[in-house]
């Protein structure tokens, strides 16, 4: 044969052979398995690895979340912590099917406890974004979803698939009655707490066929619940000074009480029996802890276990509902925390003294109130100072 020929086969072959590799490239890039992720996929996908059982939510594991360029560690620590109680961020930025979504993970101090998703370009959709879990392996389930008639913007839905711890997704589609796009990811079994000013908005009650139906979470804001909590637990004019540990768990029916009814070893040595328990109101978490004597319950306290944003006026509202609250002594002062004695008196009840302990936090505050059923102040700390002294007001 002649070298001609061998030059000719040469080339033929080297057709046929770029002839199969661009065929099989046009298959590849036209079947879905290689398609362009879309936006939604990307945002499932990510939301399924924050979830997964083997995501590590501290800051450092942030970086095993692909297509997120995060910003330096260490994360920044915030002046005043955020209403989700997070007090450290880091942001980044999600490319995401050809849109760019700002990133925030919010937290403690070496734990993640929330990721939010913003998007401020062409809306994905809540509907392809649900699609996009569900064909992921989830289920989701709304459990949390806006007042009929109200400027609520947010769904929240339970996920839950084979392979993944439990936890929430957040879809918000309007911000205060305007179109606007965000998500969030909260990993654990609690759904996250809302704000006081939000329990009005949105209700839990989502399977309710009639939108009519659904009842907000609370009509009453947490302060105004817990002065209503303290007015139902003190004794009557009519009735006994003191009651009995019976008595007590009768009138606060929605307390959580640890096993056992009242044990010895708390309070002091005048009031070493005690009960305890949890009491959530409106969403807001107390310790509730009741001493006394074997008999009967001297003192009550209510501890908030959380924090919440100040402007809450809670002996305001006792004054409104028929309260005299008069202050009769003032703590040490401190820079970030008060704790005030105020005698509280009503044609109804027999007098008592309440104690007011505020701690600040940035611009939030918890609570502490306790109850003197006796009616009397504790011993002095030396510098404790009375109404119109250094401050005292």
């Amino acid at each position: 044969m002649s070298s001609r020929f061998f030059i000719r086969l040469f080339f033929m072959r080297s057709f046929f052979m770029r002839l199969i590799a661009a065929s099989l490239a046009t298959i590849l890039l036209l079947s879905p398995a290689y398609a362009a992720s879309s936006p939604e996929d990307e945002l499932a996908s990510t939301i399924k690895l924050i979830l997964s059982k083997s995501f590590v939510n501290d800051w450092q594991g942030l970086e095993k979340l692909p297509g997120i360029k995060w910003a330096p560690l260490p994360p920044a620590m915030l002046q005043n912590c955020l209403p989700d109680g997070g007090c450290f961020t880091r942001q980044g930025m999600l490319a995401a099917g050809g849109r760019n979504l700002l990133v925030i993970a919010s937290g403690a101090r070496t734990i993640v406890s929330h990721i939010y998703f913003r998007n401020s370009t062409a809306p994905i959709g809540e509907a392809a974004v649900l699609a996009a879990l569900k064909q992921s392996g989830f289920s989701a389930e709304l459990v949390r979803c806006p007042v009929q008639g109200t400027i609520g913007g947010t769904n929240w839905y339970r996920l839950k698939g084979p392979a993944t711890e439990p936890g929430y997704v957040s879809v918000q589609t309007t911000c205060n009655g305007k179109p606007c796009e965000g998500f969030s990811v909260s990993p654990g079994e609690d759904l996250p707490p809302l704000q006081p000013n939000q329990l009005r908005l949105y209700s839990e009650r989502c399977s309710a066929s009639n939108a009519a139906d659904r009842k907000p979470v609370s009509t009453v804001m947490p302060h105004e619940q817990l002065a209503q909590t303290i007015a139902a637990v003190l004794p009557q004019t009519s009735g006994p000074a003191f009651y009995d540990w019976k008595t007590l768990t009768t009138l606060l029916p929605a307390t959580q009480w640890a096993p056992g009814g009242p044990k010895k070893g708390y309070g002091d040595e005048t009031n070493p029996w005690g009960l305890s328990g949890q009491l959530k109101l409106s969403q807001r978490e107390f310790s509730v802890l009741g001493t006394g004597s074997p008999a009967q319950v001297k003192i009550i306290k209510f501890d908030e276990m959380g924090l919440h944003p100040r402007g809450e006026d809670l002996l305001g509202v006792l004054r409104t509902n028929g309260f005299d609250v008069h202050l009769t002594r003032c703590g040490p002062v401190y820079t970030e925390s008060t704790n005030n004695w105020y005698s509280l008196t009503s044609a109804r009840n027999r007098p008592v003294m309440l104690r007011q302990s505020l701690r600040m936090d940035g611009k939030q505050l918890q609570d502490t109130y306790e109850l003197r059923f006796d009616n009397t102040l504790p011993r002095r700390d030396p510098r404790d100072r009375d109404p119109g002294v250094n401050g005292c007001k």
